[in-house]
């Protein structure tokens, strides 16, 4: 029979181990469904449901405040530990929830990732997208969000359920930058990214721009003059540091370019703030691939015009340089950056005459996945 309240050194060390108790109910009401710090469900938005499958909403409470949804699919039943991915998303402010009946190439593609890679599967919301709560996703730098992504990241290995040493991260578009920035140096089985490259941030903007000249239709003879415009100005931008309008108040000379950069403006560029772009720029994603002690399998589209070929292969040409066999490197034919499929490259830039249908690259994802997580 028990005393309440206990006295002397038996009352010291039930305190001691309330304080333990609480502090580990606190941690789990911020990461596990149903804790006091849960987001509710905005309205109009049906949760997802998979045969076989358990759907969990949960909240990331971040260091800094934000309050994240996490949707957290796995096989029903599992009674054991099971094998997880952790998906990292794209630039744009989307929402990685899906519709019921999937149309666009992403949601098909995370569809069949969901439902076959029989793992449990980690989405993180972007703080102000979607059910999250924090700043608005157009206003998020590089650096925090990263940052959100590897506090997921701690949240999925401390998750009773799953297997610390079977943990797969896959990194698409933007998210295959932050993917080796988040294993690197960790326990991770292995290393997947779409649509992404391990060359700079300035670089990359760069061949964007030369592919999206060509694919316009510019004259031939008017690409190297405005190429050269554009290097200058990109170098000022991204890795000076300045607003594209005081580029142009300092440099008259480049005003035509900005005009030209697609998904530049006044504030930002492709939707999120200078400040993001200044950040990128700053990392060394090859030197974080070397870090990566796992396979790493990078995959990209045959006529993704937002990545260049070479910068991909070269993720796997990092991987084999620690381990030979360990970095793979594929082409997907006739498929765009959205996991459409076109005829041409043209037409993918034109976005014209595309059938959304992400099974060639799924199929070469998945059994590589099964592989690293068996």
């Amino acid at each position: 029979m028990h005393k309440w309240p206990p006295s002397g050194r038996k009352r010291a060390r039930m305190g001691r181990l309330l304080l333990v108790f609480g502090a580990l109910a606190f941690v789990s009401a911020l990461l596990t469904p149903g804790g006091a710090a849960e987001l509710p469900r905005g309205a109009n938005r049906p949760n997802e449901s998979y045969p076989g499958l358990e759907v969990e909403y949960g909240t990331l409470q971040t260091p800094t405040g934000a309050q994240l949804r996490t949707i957290v699919t796995h096989p029903e039943a599992a009674g054991k530990r099971l094998p997880a991915i952790q998906f990292v998303q794209w630039l744009s402010c989307d929402t990685v929830e899906l519709p019921p009946e999937p149309r666009d190439g992403w949601s098909k593609m995370l569809r069949r990732l969901i439902t076959e890679s029989h793992a449990l599967v980690l989405r993180t919301e972007k703080s102000g997208v979607g059910d999250s709560r924090g700043p608005d996703c157009g206003a998020l730098d590089y650096e925090t969000e990263l940052a959100h992504h590897r506090f997921a990241f701690e949240q999925l290995r401390a998750r009773a359920d799953v297997d610390p040493q079977r943990i797969v991260v896959f990194g698409a578009s933007m998210g295959s930058t932050m993917a080796p920035l988040i294993a690197r140096h960790q326990p991770v089985r292995g290393v997947a990214t779409w649509g992404g490259g391990a060359r700079t941030w300035y670089e990359r903007q760069l061949a964007f721009d030369r592919r999206a000249m060509e694919l316009s239709g510019r004259p031939a003879h008017e690409i190297a003059p405005a190429m050269l415009a554009h290097a200058e100005f990109q170098f000022l931008y991204l890795v000076q540091g300045i607003t594209p309008a005081e580029v142009v108040r300092r440099r008259p000379d480049l005003a035509a370019v900005p005009g030209s950069v697609i998904g530049l403006d006044a504030s930002g560029q492709y939707g999120r703030p200078f400040a993001f772009h200044w950040q990128a720029a700053k990392q060394n994603w090859a030197a974080a691939w070397v870090d990566v002690d796992a396979p790493v399998l990078a995959l990209l589209g045959e006529y993704d015009w937002f990545e260049e070929p070479r910068s991909a292969e070269l993720i796997a040409r990092i991987a084999n340089r620690r381990a030979p066999g360990q970095g793979r490197f594929e082409l997907i034919p006739r498929m765009d950056h959205n996991f459409v499929l076109f005829p041409n490259a043209e037409a993918a830039f034109r976005d014209q005459g595309g059938t959304p249908n992400p099974d060639a690259a799924i199929d070469v994802l998945l059994p590589w996945l099964r592989e690293r997580l068996q």
